[in-house]
């Protein structure tokens, strides 16, 4: 909720803003506000009391519901027409059966494990193709009778305020040129195939209408001042502009088709109730409710329209931090609930929405689509969003125009409208509340450039722990928890940044170190959009691995001797020795040959020419190296065969001489 400032003293609603009312923001600021628990009391209490569930529980089968969404626009982008619903942690998703095929490999390639796909007879119908259809054959006078057309559990359903005026005809198949424009409700759904005509209540009303209470909403007037005709709204989400400074986003009826002006900040301690004018709040921007220009429908425009708008030129004094308030008994600014996100949301998702009406309230959605709702000149307006049920009011009511409706932490849409039924039970036909889908606002660009504030993770490394090495050019790798779709990070080196990459669905990332050795001190910081994350500092230090040494090849030294041990050359020197030779005194001929050095011998180090006693020693350190020491001592055993073979042929030559 938008940040409000506390009056010094209470001033009557009925009297214009003053320097009375302090405009010293109270709210907590967004850096503050990053410890504040997301099950606060507030929370926790409405979920409790409106679905009979835990937080974690409502959090986990959240989660489902945006990752259904998701895959549901994936199958979109593929050209496969899908409806999709979930039933707490569980999910379905329908398709016609010739697409079977091709949506199971998009659900196979996606990171949920709870949704099944299941198949129909002949081809997907979806919103559209039913706005369009009744559009081109329903008469003009039957859609005063529209509440919306939704995608629900159940399957397509058009919800209808009451028995049709017009007399019905039983017609077949009436060609398009004979049924344009000619078709009461009923007759149009007999021929759609998987639509159904639900009676409700009617056109529905828009929740801003003669309500004057205060709090965290603000009020509004076509004079700019408080009036007779003055009305109340609640702020969205908060948000930011294009050119990076603060804004609202709330529900485009609040503005009187853009004839409304903002007068201040409503106080309140409770809902429901009013203390005072507040601060100054900001002016109204680009709005729409309804068609282009706030037109109704079908009056030229076959597409639906929206309920949105943007305040901008925010009074400065104010805080504008990611969080919605939870409305606990203390007061809106005692609790909140982080914003982490944007989202889409299903039928069967439990949403919570917050308004200076009714307060923190949670429902199921019951269909997404479009509803059709009275505008300021008593004409219809089509928005496109979702329908949650409303039993008594107690979800959406008047004065909750504008507020947030959240799934989890991720936004999805804004309060627009309730339609009230007669028997105050809680089902698809009666006690409807309707928020307009954010989704569609973003993907069609009613307010582009406006991006909803909110909270984003700071990333973590994974893969390294501060300090630790690594090679050139390593893969580092981490993660930002719960990141929405777009997050990034930035790689920030002596505060400029040198790469920037993107999370993935799951929440990982990876970035690589640089090729030079040394330290690399590193800052991350996750971005969304204008929504940055805390930064986190890092350090690995680049170490190139030590070459894996060679093995040491004989020298010519090792060589020579047996050269010169040949029994083909034999010469004095070598022979005379090896007549004492022994098998266990192989080291005899070294010693003896260095009294007349043979051509290998001349170029030995003086050292190694040392009595062989010492030769073990100096085979030690090769082997620590890595060098092998096989060569050496096959050398050697060749030496020892060598010179006994001379030594028996010398012995046999003087036996037979």
């Amino acid at each position: 909720m938008p940040a409000a400032a506390a009056p010094e003293a209470a001033v009557a609603p009925s009297e214009s803003p003053s320097a009375a009312a302090s405009t010293n923001a109270s709210a907590t600021s967004a850096d503050d506000a990053s410890d504040s628990a997301v099950e606060t009391e507030g929370l926790k209490e409405a979920v409790e009391r409106d679905l009979g569930k835990t937080v974690e529980q409502f959090n986990a089968e959240s989660k489902v519901s945006e990752e259904v969404a998701e895959i549901r626009e994936k199958l979109s982008h593929e050209g496969i027409k899908a409806s999709a619903s979930v039933n707490g942690t569980t999910a379905e998703i329908k398709v016609s059966k010739a697409d079977e095929v091709k949506a199971k490999k998009v659900l196979d390639s996606s990171s949920t494990k709870t949704a099944s796909i299941t198949t129909e007879i002949g081809a997907i119908k979806n919103v559209g193709d039913v706005y369009e259809e009744v559009l081109e054959n329903v008469k003009p006078s039957e859609l005063t009778r529209l509440t919306a057309i939704i995608n629900t559990k159940e399957g397509l359903q058009i919800i209808a305020g009451g028995p049709a005026a017009a007399e019905r005809k039983s017609r077949s198949t009436p060609s398009k040129s004979s049924a344009v424009m000619s078709l009461t409700l009923e007759e149009f759904v007999e021929q759609a195939k998987g639509v159904e005509l639900v009676e409700g209540s009617g056109p529905a009303k828009t929740s801003a209408a003669n309500d004057y209470f205060g709090a965290m909403g603000y009020f509004v007037d076509k004079t700019g001042g408080p009036s007779a005709t003055s009305t109340i709204c609640s702020a969205g989400f908060n948000a930011w502009a294009p050119n990076g400074a603060d804004a609202i986003i709330t529900a485009g009826h609040c503005t009187d088709d853009g004839q409304g002006k903002i007068f201040g900040i409503a106080e309140q301690s409770k809902p429901n109730s009013l203390d005072a004018i507040g601060a100054p709040l900001g002016t109204f921007g680009f709005s729409q409710f309804g068609g282009p220009n706030n037109s109704g429908a079908p009056t030229g425009n076959d597409e639906p329209g929206t309920d949105i708008a943007v305040i901008d030129n925010i009074n400065p004094e104010l805080n504008l931090p990611a969080l919605v308030s939870n409305w606990p008994a203390a007061g809106p600014r005692e609790g909140s609930v982080k914003v982490t996100g944007v989202s889409k949301a299903v039928a069967g998702a439990e949403a919570c929405s917050s308004g200076r009406t009714t307060g923190w309230s949670c429902s199921e959605i019951i269909g997404d689509g479009v509803f059709f709702v009275l505008g300021l000149k008593n004409d219809l307006r089509a928005v496109e969003g979702y329908l949650a049920n409303n039993p008594g009011q107690t979800v959406l009511d008047q004065g909750d125009s504008g507020g947030p409706v959240m799934v989890g932490s991720r936004a999805v849409g804004i309060n627009s409208a309730n339609s009230e039924g007669e028997d105050g039970e809680p089902n698809t036909s009666d006690d409807i509340a309707m928020y307009t889908s954010l989704s569609d606002v973003q993907s069609k660009g009613y307010i582009k450039g406006y991006q909803v504030k909110f909270f984003v993770n700071a990333p973590m490394v994974t893969s390294a722990s501060n300090g630790a090495e690594v090679k050139p050019g390593a893969k580092l790798s981490g993660d930002v928890t719960d990141a929405s779709s777009g997050t990034k990070v930035n790689v920030i080196v002596d505060g400029n940044v040198v790469d920037t990459v993107t999370v993935d669905s799951s929440g990982n990332f990876s970035f690589t170190a640089p090729q030079t050795e040394g330290a690399f001190n590193f800052t991350l910081e996750a971005v969304n959009g204008l929504n940055k994350s805390e930064q986190v500092n890092g350090n690995v230090v680049v170490v190139a691995p030590k070459p894996t040494p060679t093995p040491t090849q004989p020298t010519d030294s090792t060589d020579e001797p047996a050269e010169s041990a040949t029994p083909t050359q034999p010469t004095d020197s070598t022979d005379e020795p090896s007549e004492s030779a022994s098998p266990s005194s192989s080291a005899e001929p070294t010693a003896s040959a260095s009294d007349e050095p043979s051509k290998s011998t001349e170029a030995k180090d003086p050292k190694k020419d040392e009595p062989k006693q010492d030769a073990p020693k100096k085979e030690e350190p090769l082997a620590e190296t890595g060098a092998g020491s096989v060569p050496l001592i096959a050398a050697g055993g060749a030496l020892a065969l060598i010179g006994a073979a001379v030594l028996l042929l010398r012995r046999s030559a003087r036996r037979h001489g």
